[in-house]
């Protein structure tokens, strides 16, 4: 309901979904790191795990949303699930 902080390190759950402060020892985990678990999972679903184009099984617009919901640095993804959602379906 509200951002936490990392006080684990590692987190629970599959390392293919978790966004890389999940991984941070003092990290927030915020709606920025949410984005960006679903955007991992867009990518396994509609493609071969990877961000590579050619592989990716939706439009180009899609990709787009997804490759921004899955940068590295909160910063740069969207900055709440309702961007994320207000993207996606535009």
């Amino acid at each position: 309901k509200r951002p936490f902080i990392n006080k684990m390190g590692r987190l629970f759950g599959s390392s293919r979904y978790m966004s890389p402060e999940e991984f941070e020892l003092g990290a927030t985990i915020d709606q920025r790191s949410t984005v960006f678990t679903m955007g991992r999972t867009a990518v396994n679903l509609l493609s071969d795990g990877t961000l590579n184009h050619e592989l990716f099984r939706g439009s180009s617009t899609r990709f787009e949303v997804i490759q921004k919901a899955c940068q590295p640095n909160p910063e740069d993804r969207f900055q709440s699930l309702q961007d994320f959602v207000e993207a996606w379906n535009h």
